[in-house]
C-alpha cells in the first residue's frame, strides 16, 4: 500500500525519520547473499580503521575507530568479512532509497547518506496511530523489496521526536522497525538519556547534567527561557521540539552549497611531483563533476598539501594556495590547470607528502555566469564537451573517459585492497546470475 499524504485528527503534520540500518555493511550484503548473518566491517580511507559494522560484528565487540592492523588477528579468528569503502556503491544505493521515499511523499529532506526526513501533511489519509504504523511498515517493505536494504522508521510531530522514535524502533525489536511517538509519551522520554538526544554533544552533556538534566524528559520539562539564557536559541528550540512543537522544518529544497572539497590521503607517502600532480588533477576532475551535477560554477580554487602530522623523520609541513578565476567556471580542463598552478606554489622538493585536497569556493548558479568580454574561448563548445564527458562516465562508469593529466596507473591512490565491485554504477561490475 502506497500513501501519498498523512495526518491525524490531532496533528496537521507528521514527520518520519527513515534510517538504513548499518548502511555501508548492508549495501555490501545486498549483492552477497552468502554474507547473511556473517559479521561485516567496513574500513575508512586507506583501509585505516573501522567506520561501519553489521550487527553481528557489533556483538563480537568491534568498535568504531578500531585500527585495522590491530584487529587483523581477531578478524581472521572470528571469520569477519572486511571491505574497503565503496563510495560509488553507497552513493548510488542512497539515491535509489530516496527515490523510493518519493513514492510516499514529495516532502523529503536528505539528511545524510543513510537518513532522510519525510513530511506527511494534509489530505486526511492517516487518522490514527495504527495507520501511521502501517505507513511505516509500507515504507520498510517497499525499500526492502526494491533495494534489499533494511530500514527503521520513527514517526512523530517534530524532527527531534522523529529521531527519538527512530532510536526506539531500532533498539526494540518487538516494534518491528517502526515506532510512532506521540508528544505526550512522557514515559518513553524518561528512558532516553540526554546524550542520546539529537544534537546534544559530549561537550554539552556534562553542562546539562550539572543542571539536573539527565534525560530527554528532563530537557523537555526545562524552562525554555532559562535554557536560551544559559545556552543558546538552538537548545531552546530543542526543548520545544521535545514537547511536540515543531521548530525545525523539513528542508525539501536543499540550500545551495557554499563550497566543495575533494581531499584524499595517498596510498603511500609521495615525494614525486608528477604523482602528486596526477592526484591533484583527479581531485579537480571530481570537483568539476560535483559542480556540474549541482549546476554550479566556482569563482575560486585552492589546494592544500601536507605531510603526515605523525611523521618521525621530518618536520610537519602544510601549506595552501588559491586563485580567483576571471569568471566562474565548472570546466574540468580549467580546474585542472588552476589546481596544477597552485600545486607548484606549495610543493617543496624532498618531503614525503601524505595528503592533498582541492577546494572550490565562491559557488554561483552556472546559468547566471556572465561571460567576460575578453574571453576568447567558445563557452558553448566547452559546456557541450563537459555534457558528453559526464554522460559517458555516467553510462559506462566513472573515468571511462578522463583527462590524461590524472594519470593511468594511479600509483598515488588511497589503499582499497578489499573493495567490492561497483555493482550498480559500472557495466563491467554487474553481478552475474548463475
Amino acid at each position: 500500500m502506497i500513501f501519498s499524504q498523512a495526518k491525524t485528527s490531532d496533528h496537521c503534520q507528521w514527520i518520519a525519520l527513515v534510517d538504513v540500518n548499518n548502511f555501508y555493511a548492508s549495501c555490501e550484503r545486498v549483492f552477497r547473499p552468502d554474507l547473511e548473518n556473517v559479521p561485516i566491517v567496513v574500513l575508512s580511507n586507506n583501509d585505516g580503521c573501522v567506520i561501519a559494522r553489521s550487527e553481528e560484528a557489533k556483538r563480537l565487540g568491534y568498535k568504531m575507530g578500531d585500527l585495522f592492523h590491530v584487529i587483523k588477528p581477531k578478524l581472521r579468528q572470528t571469520g569477519t568479512k572486511v571491505f574497503s569503502s565503496n563510495y560509488a556503491l553507497y552513493g548510488d544505493m542512497s539515491d535509489r532509497v530516496n527515490e523510493i521515499y518519493s513514492r510516499f511523499t514529495s516532502g523529503i529532506e536528505v539528511y545524510s547518506i543513510d537518513e532522510s526526513f519525510l513530511r506527511f501533511s494534509g489530505g486526511g489519509v492517516v487518522h490514527n496511530l495504527a495507520t501511521l504504523t502501517e505507513l511505516g511498515q509500507s515504507i520498510r517493505q517497499t525499500v526492502g523489496q526494491y533495494t534489499g536494504l533494511p530500514v527503521c522508521v520513527g514517526i512523530s510531530t517534530t524532527k527531534t521526536l522523529a529521531k527519538v522514535a527512530n532510536r526506539i524502533a531500532k533498539k526494540n525489536s518487538h516494534y518491528d522497525g517502526v515506532f510512532v511517538f506521540e508528544p505526550d509519551n512522557k514515559a518513553q522520554l524518561q528512558q532516553i538519556s540526554i546524550d542520546d538526544v539529537w544534537g546534544i554533544s559530549r561537550r554539552l552533556t556534562p553542562k546539562l547534567q550539572a543542571l539536573g538534566i539527565y534525560s530527554a524528559l528532563d530537557l523537555a520539562s526545562a524552562d525554555p527561557k532559562r535554557i536560551r539564557s544559559g545556552f543558546n536559541v538552538v537548545l531552546e528550540r530543542m526543548v520545544h521540539e521535545l514537547n511536540g512543537i515543531s521548530c525545525l522544518a523539513v528542508e525539501e529544497v536543499v540550500p545551495p552549497r557554499k563550497s566543495i572539497i575533494v581531499s584524499r590521503g595517498f596510498g603511500r607517502y609521495l615525494s614525486e611531483f608528477s604523482l602528486i600532480q596526477q592526484a591533484v588533477a583527479a581531485h579537480a576532475t571530481r570537483a568539476g563533476e560535483k559542480l556540474r551535477k549541482q549546476q554550479l560554477a566556482a569563482n575560486k580554487l585552492s589546494i592544500s598539501l601536507r605531510t603526515s602530522p605523525h611523521g618521525k623523520d621530518q618536520v610537519y609541513y602544510k601549506k595552501s594556495f588559491g586563485i580567483t578565476f576571471a569568471e566562474a567556471t565548472s570546466e574540468t580542463a580549467l580546474l585542472i590547470k588552476a589546481a596544477e598552478h597552485c600545486l607548484r606554489k606549495v610543493y617543496r622538493k624532498g618531503l614525503l607528502y601524505q595528503k592533498v585536497g582541492v577546494f572550490l569556493g565562491g559557488l554561483v548558479d552556472a546559468q547566471g555566469v556572465q561571460q567576460s568580454i575578453f574571453t576568447q574561448k567558445d563557452v558553448t563548445k566547452s559546456k557541450a564537451l563537459m555534457r558528453v564527458l559526464d554522460d559517458l562516465n555516467r553510462s559506462h562508469g566513472r573515468d571511462t573517459v578522463r583527462f590524461a593529466a590524472s594519470g593511468i596507473d594511479e600509483d598515488w591512490k588511497m589503499r582499497q585492497k578489499m573493495i567490492s565491485p561497483r555493482y550498480t554504477t559500472r557495466w563491467s561490475d554487474l553481478p552475474v546470475v548463475r
